[in-house]
């Protein structure tokens, strides 16, 4: 494949000729769009960003950026404050030392043009403009909540919004709140009170299971809980650089590709009507068995961390024992990580999982 150099996939960016075709086929129905988020990288790096932007803006769609602000300038915030576009900063520290250890950019300069956005988000009282921050909370961060919540009234933010940090490598297994529950609880509640204090709005994550609770009590608590509906697969989409047709930002699986086929036809086929009647059935596909976007509204700020279940937040590496997960392809995965050939061999793999293998799991 050409997108796969030295094992990992090669950067691209959205073609004119793509964005095209989404301008055509999908911005005549879209009422909101986001762009960035779930990793899909850093939107403001497209050579052609600008153009694009007011592009979408022109029709009148409710725009979301996710971001983390380095390439933003007064000009661009102005325009995009005019267009009433929500913003969501992502930062992983409220201090210079732990922003910076992550970010590798200044937070003097981030904490900068948050502030720009707050203020010119109040000269335009006619604009529906948000600005809000986003926050990865770990362990090495979780101290830090107060800090976040003082700065960000400080700053004029509308919303901040609190989520798990995700592992994906097992070196990164002590970081997930999974092992600190109790610390993680009280810095959560902490939060809540010093939001309403400060009159800031707040999303958190779900507290975790009492220690006071044994396993049986905790697994019958966790199976009582109902079921929640999904409807993503009829009410968003997303789509990466490349043109590949994803069911929502909970994974990463591929209905179609738009430079294979036009919107409609993936929309409309036979991977995306074998999704709409099984993921609400008993038997759903395995991407979406236990999966937390369940009965989260769509363009909701809850993200798939919001959920404080170990099954999930350490789904990538296994469980608190460092077992692996009982998914086959996740035993096949980790013993090809042990090998030089697999970990070449890893993103290759990924993606004819991602494309071919999916709906037959």
């Amino acid at each position: 494949m050409r997108l796969i150099e030295q094992g990992v996939l090669k950067p691209q960016e959205i073609s004119e000729q793509l964005f095209h075709k989404l301008e055509v086929q999908l911005f005549p129905y879209l009422k909101r769009i986001q762009f960035g988020g779930n990793n899909f990288g850093e939107p403001l790096l497209a050579s052609e960003w600008d153009s694009f932007f007011e592009r979408v803006r022109k029709d009148k769609i409710r725009i979301s950026l996710v971001t983390n602000g380095k390439l933003l300038t007064p000009e661009r915030i102005g325009a995009m404050v005019d267009a009433g576009v929500e913003f969501n900063f992502s930062l992983e520290g409220a201090t210079p030392e732990s922003y910076e250890k992550v970010r590798g950019y200044k937070f003097e300069e981030f904490v900068k043009i948050v502030g720009e956005t707050c203020r010119q988000k109040v000269k335009k009282t006619d604009t529906c403009a948000r600005v809000n921050l986003g926050f990865t909370a770990r362990y090495d961060n979780i101290r830090e909540i107060r800090e976040l919540i003082t700065m960000a009234a400080g700053l004029g933010v509308d919303r901040v919004t609190i989520t798990h940090f995700v592992p994906w490598q097992e070196n990164q297994r002590q970081q997930s709140l999974v092992y600190h529950e109790e610390l993680s609880n009280k810095m959560f509640d902490v939060a809540k009170k010093k939001a309403l204090e400060s009159g800031i709005l707040i999303d958190l994550p779900e507290l975790f299971l009492s220690d006071d609770n044994n396993e049986a009590d905790c697994s019958e608590r966790k199976q009582s809980k109902p079921n929640p509906p999904c409807y993503h697969p009829w009410m968003s989409v997303s789509i990466n650089e490349r043109g590949d047709v994803m069911p929502c930002c909970a994974t990463s699986v591929v209905m179609g590709n738009l430079n294979n086929a036009s919107f409609a036809d993936i929309w409309n086929g036979p991977r995306y009507r074998k999704l709409r009647r099984t993921v609400n059935s008993s038997r759903p596909l395995s991407f979406c068995c236990n999966c937390a976007l369940r009965g989260i509204e769509v363009g909701s700020n809850k993200a798939l961390s919001f959920c404080s279940d170990e099954e999930i937040i350490l789904g990538a590496i296994g469980g608190k024992a460092g077992v692996s997960s009982p998914s086959g392809l996740r035993q096949i995965k980790k013993r090809l990580l042990e090998t030089t050939w697999g970990r070449k061999s890893i993103p290759f793999l990924t993606e004819v999982y991602r494309r071919h293998i999916a709906f037959y799991c």
